[in-house]
């Protein structure tokens, strides 16, 4: 995915869960709850943690719906 695929794919899924793959290859199901301009708060693996972390654009490969 581009960064702008990513950045938009971001946005029409701020309170939701998605499947995340980092460029490190690890795949994580986490709720998206807020962007800024170089990054993005998404909750702990599997929902844990709902106060968040943050991580950048450049980390992501892939996102996907979560099922």
């Amino acid at each position: 995915m581009t960064q702008e695929e990513i950045i938009a794919t971001l946005k029409a899924n701020i309170g939701k869960r998605v499947r995340i793959t980092f460029d490190d290859d690890e795949v994580q199901s986490v709720d998206i709850t807020n962007i800024d301009s170089e990054g993005f708060v998404l909750s702990g693996p599997n929902g844990e943690n709902p106060a968040g972390y943050w991580a950048r654009f450049e980390s992501v490969k892939l996102i996907e719906p979560s099922n």
